[in-house]
């Protein structure tokens, strides 16, 4: 398998088969021993079933320098703690924070999941997602966790929705519900390739609200470009009574 991104080539795939128990731990063996894994960053032998050896798990990259207090955007002026955006207009989610940077070992490891559907990628992922909340605590109380929504000829034609696989990784692992809450009611445009106005025009009324509901959500997605998605996500959600919207996703672009 060849990974978008010159990511190194492996696949864990077998990792997610349906077998369970005694069965699982034969397949999983007979397979490693034929296809042993390898770290998906630097392509050494790794150990057991682990997606990263323990050198690229532990030198995975947090964001450095000053920083946007409200959504981690790159700060060069010492006498702010806003961007021009955070600071300039009202967003409707309350603050945003993301692992790394989407530059490097990070986005290698999205596009892995994304574009190569390396599932068990997800696992990892949503540890270290888990770990960051349960560590830092930058949200403070969280009442429930939901998940950025693909259309769904998009998800058809993945086959998966990765923002749900971590919805739902981190929900098990902090021990708080994972609830769809969203609904993406038509299919837009690829964001990248818009300017950011035109983002948040591209999605204007694109989702809706199928779960009402009060308290503080934890809304899920791989990737924080110019946050225009998670934007009116926030707002739909906002709309339906909920009090708090904070967005945590892997990687910042």
């Amino acid at each position: 398998m060849t990974m978008s991104g010159a990511t190194q080539s492996n696949s864990y795939g077998w990792l997610n088969s349906s077998e369970t128990g005694f069965g699982r731990f034969l397949v999983g063996g007979l397979l490693a021993s034929l296809f042993p894994p390898r770290c998906l960053l630097c392509g050494s032998a790794t150990t057991g079933v682990k997606v990263l050896c323990e050198q690229c798990a532990a030198e995975l990259p947090s964001l450095e320098g000053m920083r946007c207090r409200r959504c981690q955007e790159a700060l060069n002026d010492i006498r702010l703690d806003l961007c021009h955006s955070c600071g300039t207009r009202a967003w409707g989610f309350d603050l945003a924070r993301s692992l790394g940077s989407y530059k490097g070992a990070w986005g290698d490891l999205v596009r892995a999941l994304k574009f190569d559907g390396e599932r068990a990628v997800a696992r990892l992922l949503c540890a270290r997602l888990a770990a960051y909340l349960t560590d830092e605590e930058p949200f403070g109380t969280i009442d429930v966790v939901t998940y950025v929504p693909m259309s769904r000829s998009d998800r058809r034609k993945r086959g998966f929705n990765q923002a749900h696989l971590l919805a739902q990784g981190i929900g098990r692992r902090i021990g708080i519900p994972a609830r769809r809450l969203l609904l993406k009611v038509r299919k837009t445009p690829p964001q990248a390739a818009l300017p950011a106005p035109e983002r948040r025009e591209n999605l204007r009324g694109a989702f809706r609200l199928i779960r009402s509901g009060k308290g503080r959500v934890l809304l899920v997605d791989d990737i924080y470009t110019t946050g225009s998605t998670v934007e009116e996500c926030a707002r739909t959600l906002k709309d339906g009574g909920y009090e708090a919207v904070y967005v945590l996703t892997v990687a910042r672009a």
